[in-house]
C-alpha cells in the first residue's frame, strides 16, 4: 500500500546539515523545550521520515510528551501520547527482569544450565542463563535463519521457537564471545514459563506491569486480540513515500521483542526498575554499571559525556528507543511506528542533546538532484560489505526501476536512492549516505555514525 502526504514536497526527504545551533539546557520549568523539541522534528515529520511519540523527563516530571503523523494512515488516525506502538528488542529489559524476578523467589540461579530446564538442549549443560542474559551463549541469530522468514508469519511458542535453533551449530564456546543474538531471550521465555508454570505475556503482567502500574503495556501473543489505540507499521517507500511493513504474527517475537507499550508506560518502567520496586537496589546498580555489549537487556556506555543506560528495538514498522541518564535524571523515550532508523539516529540523540543543552546538527532538506541516466547507470551492480558490517559480508544489488536507483538488499527488502550529487546518494530506509569511489570500484556507507567500505563484485 502507497501512503503519500499532502503536505510533502516532491522529491525532498531530510537528512541532517552541518548547521549547528545552541540550546539551553532544560530546567522542570523549562516550556520553551516542547517548542525547540517540535521546530527540530517538523521537517522530519513533513517528509515521512518521523511518525511517532516523544517523551522527556526530568525525574517523574513529564517535560515533553508529544506525537507526531498517524497511526493509522488508512484510517487518518493521528498518534498521541496515549499510542501503543510495538517496542521490539525494548521488551528485552522485561525479560530479564522476569527472570531476576524469579531468581529472588528461589525458582533458578543465573548461573543454572539450559539443560536443567530443556534437557535435551545440545550444549545445554554449557549454556547458561546469565550466557543468554549477556549474549555470550554461541547460539546463533533466530532472525538469520532460513526457515525464520516463513516461521514469523504464524503463530509460535517459545518451544516452536526454540526448535528452530536448538539443532544449530554454536557460533563460538559459550562464555568466550559477544555475539548478540534474539535466540538467547526466545530461550529465557521458555524457561520464564517452564519455571512460573504461567505464559510469557500472564508472568509479566502479574509480576512487572501490574505492581508498576503499566496499564498500556502487554505481550501480543495473539494475533486475534483487539488492542486498542495500536499502532500500525509503516516504512518508507520511495523518496517520500510511505507502505505497510510486512506482515509478522508477534508471538514469533515472544521473549525478545513481543511487547508493546506507551512512552508513559516506559517512563514509569525506567523508574520503578531504578528506584528498586522490581528489583533490588543494589543489583541495579550493579546492572547499570558501564560495560560493552548488552547486558540483561540494557546497553550501558557513555553518551553526551555522561553514563547512559538504554534499550533500543527495531522489527518491522517500528523503531523504539528508551535512554536513561542517571547523573542527570534525565529520561529520553522515541516510539515510531516506521521502520526508519532515523527515530534513533538522529532523532534520539539529538533530543537528549537538546534537553542537555548541547549544539546539535539541524534538520535541513536534501533535494534530489538530477544526475542523468549514464551517472545512475553506472551505480548499477552487486556489492559486498566486510565483517565488520552490522550483517557481516551482506550483499545487495542496485538496479534501476523506472527512473530511479535502488538497493535490493534480498528476502523482499528493497531502499530508495536519492541522488544529492552526481557521486552522493542517500538510502532512505536505512538512513545512510552512499558516496561512490571515483574509480566505480565501490563507494563508502555511513550509518548510525558507522562508515563501511563497501566493494563492487559485479556490474549486472
Amino acid at each position: 500500500m502507497r501512503i503519500r502526504s499532502a503536505s510533502l514536497a516532491r522529491n525532498t526527504t531530510r537528512l541532517l546539515a552541518v548547521v549547528l545551533i545552541a540550546i539551553a539546557p532544560i530546567s522542570p520549568q523549562d516550556g520553551g523545550l516542547k517548542v525547540r523539541v517540535d521546530d527540530y522534528l517538523a521537517l522530519y515529520v513533513k517528509g515521512n521520515n518521523f511518525l511517532g511519540a516523544v517523551l522527556i523527563a526530568k525525574g517523574d516530571h513529564v517535560l515533553v510528551s508529544s506525537a507526531y503523523g498517524e497511526s493509522s494512515y488508512e484510517l487518518h488516525a493521528a498518534n498521541s501520547p496515549s499510542t501503543r506502538f510495538h517496542i521490539a528488542s525494548v521488551s528485552k529489559p522485561f525479560t530479564a527482569a522476569a527472570v531476576l524476578i524469579l531468581e529472588q523467589r528461589g525458582m533458578l540461579h543465573v548461573s543454572d544450565p539450559v539443560s536443567r530446564f530443556l534437557p535435551d538442549f545440545p550444549n545445554g549443560l554449557k549454556i547458561t542463563l546469565q550466557n543468554l542474559l549477556t549474549h555470550s551463549s554461541g547460539i546463533p541469530n533466530i532472525n538469520n535463519l532460513p526457515e525464520y522468514q516463513s516461521a514469523s508469519r504464524f503463530p509460535q511458542t517459545p518451544a516452536s521457537l526454540v526448535e528452530l535453533f536448538k539443532s544449530k551449530p554454536l557460533n563460538f564456546e559459550p562464555g568466550t564471545k559477544y555475539e548478540y543474538s534474539n535466540s538467547n531471550c526466545n530461550l529465557l521465555a521458555f524457561v520464564i514459563e517452564h519455571v512460573s508454570h504461567k505464559s510469557y505475556g500472564e508472568f509479566l503482567r502479574e509480576s512487572i506491569f501490574d505492581p508498576l502500574g503499566l496499564k498500556n503495556t502487554g505481550h501480543d501473543g495473539n494475533a486475534s486480540d483487539v488492542i486498542a489505540n495500536a499502532a500500525s507499521g509503516y516504512q518508507p517507500r520511495g523518496i517520500a513515500d510511505l507502505e505497510r511493513s510486512t506482515y509478522i504474527d508477534w508471538s514469533a517475537k515472544t521473549g525478545n521483542g513481543s511487547l508493546y507499550s506507551t512512552t508513559s508506560d516506559l517512563l514509569k518502567f525506567v523508574r520503578g526498575y531504578g528506584e528498586g520496586r522490581l528489583l533490588p537496589r543494589q543489583a541495579v546498580t550493579e546492572l547499570w554499571k558501564e560495560k560493552p555489549g548488552n547486558n540483561y537487556g540494557w546497553f550501558v556506555r557513555k553518551k553526551h559525556g555522561l553514563l547512559a543506560v538504554a534499550s533500543n528495538g527495531r522489527s518491522p514498522g517500528f523503531m523504539s528507543s528508551l535512554e536513561y541518564y542517571p547523573e542527570k535524571d534525565l529520561t529520553v523515550i522515541v516510539l515510531s511506528n516506521s521502520y526508519s532508523p532515523v527515530s534513533q539516529s538522529p532523532i534520539a540523540d539529538d533530543l537528549a542533546a537538546i534537553a542537555l543543552g548541547e549544539r546539535i546538527a539541524a534538520p535541513a532538506s536534501v533535494t534530489r538532484v538530477d544526475v542523468g541516466t549514464d551517472k545512475l547507470q553506472s551505480v548499477v551492480g552487486a556489492y559486498r560489505f566486510d565483517q565488520t558490517f552490522f550483517q557481516p559480508n551482506a550483499e545487495v544489488r542496485i538496479r534501476i526501476e523506472g527512473k530511479e536507483p535502488v538497493p535490493d538488499w534480498g528476502n523482499n527488502l528493497k531502499s530508495a536512492l536519492i541522488p544529492v550529487s552526481s557521486t552522493e546518494f542517500i538510502d532512505r530506509q536505512f538512513w545512510a549516505r552512499i558516496v561512490v569511489d571515483e574509480d566505480g570500484t565501490g563507494f563508502t556507507y555511513s550509518s548510525s555514525g558507522s562508515r563501511f567500505k563497501v566493494k563492487r563484485v559485479s556490474t549486472e
